[in-house]
């Protein structure tokens, strides 16, 4: 499926219209602007396409912009609204610790503390600029560069020299947060910057040592020495407490005696597992590949190292596997089931 041709537009057009949402969309265009997001359960997207949901994950910018389209072609009210499509229950959650660049302009959440918080900021998203040469006023929309894009040429006389009239430019709130690893006596081994922006903005929603899951899309920028650095542009916030920590990839064993999940024993595991199998074992993907326990990794402290108690699955299929089997109880016989039950192969 391309997000760039009408096909997602008109999926996300038949979604909206379910009766799962379609209240919901037509309560959030009555109340637009003073509401301006749309709150979508990826699981509920995942059940009505599969290809749809996928695709969010590799090309998030397209498939949330034929959403964003989607919205306003279904208004009957045409009030051309711009709703935020913000999606909740994501499934495909790295690791802090496993961030980075394979998981650039992918569709991501991570879980972490909030370890600063700066105050909400202007944003340009359209900018007016004026040419010096004719006058002629230009609407640039603006992207997520972080520096303000001007016109290239004018039109009208071909100058290349404009001027911003800020009075004239339309804006959005836009807010940083650091996130790190500081989670009980552990130490902080990275850090990730995340942007919010709009209605997710917040002088008081947010606290210094909050725990919170961000989804969104991990971009990169530059900085003053011409090295990128990753960041994330954040698409949702969750606040979760330490229960729901330890049902995900940051479950600690304190002994540390089978090494923990952010541990060099664990990762060379990690590794030699994905290496070993290099497809997930159960629909044959390429992508997105993680190491599972056979026998699960809470109750079999000896076998959370061992080379054969891996085998490599994707991250939709690992994740499919827990939600029929649960968390803490993976064993042989389960995986078999599913296995043949989902293989693709």
């Amino acid at each position: 499926m391309n997000p760039n041709n009408s096909t997602a537009i008109i999926k996300f057009e038949e979604f909206f219209s379910s009766n799962n949402y379609k209240d919901e969309v037509f309560n959030i265009l009555e109340e637009y602007p003073d509401r301006r997001s749309l709150i979508v359960n990826y699981n509920d997207l995942e059940m009505f396409d599969p290809d749809l949901a996928d695709l969010l994950i590799d090309k998030p910018t397209e498939v949330i912009h034929a959403a964003r389209i989607a919205i306003k072609n279904i208004d009957p009210l045409v009030k051309d609204a711009d709703i935020n499509i913000r999606f909740d229950n994501f499934t495909n959650i790295i690791p802090l610790d496993s961030v980075s660049s394979r998981y650039v302009n992918t569709f991501i959440s991570v879980d972490a503390v909030i370890e600063k918080i700066n105050n909400p900021e202007p944003k340009i998203i359209t900018g007016v600029f004026e040419c010096r040469g004719c006058m002629r006023l230009h609407e640039v929309e603006e992207d997520d560069s972080f520096k303000i894009k001007e016109p290239t040429l004018c039109s009208e006389c071909g100058t290349r020299s404009f001027r911003l009239l800020e009075d004239e430019s339309q804006y959005i709130d836009s807010q940083a947060l650091m996130l790190g690893m500081s989670f009980g006596d552990n130490k902080t081994p990275r850090k990730l910057k995340v942007i919010v922006e709009d209605d997710l903005t917040s002088y008081n929603d947010y606290t210094l040592g909050q725990l919170v899951r961000v989804t969104g899309v991990l971009k990169t920028r530059s900085n003053k020495n011409g090295k990128y650095t990753v960041y994330l542009q954040g698409n949702n916030i969750k606040k979760l407490d330490s229960e729901e920590l330890k049902q995900y990839d940051y479950e600690i064993d304190s002994t540390g005696e089978y090494g923990d999940r952010n541990s060099p024993e664990y990762r060379v595991w990690r590794d030699k597992v994905i290496s070993r199998d290099r497809v997930c074992q159960c629909c044959g993907g390429d992508k997105h590949l993680q190491a599972h326990h056979v026998f699960g990794y809470k109750h079999n402290k000896d076998l959370r190292v061992d080379d054969e108690n891996g085998i490599t699955l994707c991250v939709f299929c690992h994740k499919k596997y827990h939600s029929y089997y649960g968390l803490g109880n993976a064993n042989p016989k389960d995986l078999v089931k599913f296995i043949r039950r989902f293989s693709v192969r």
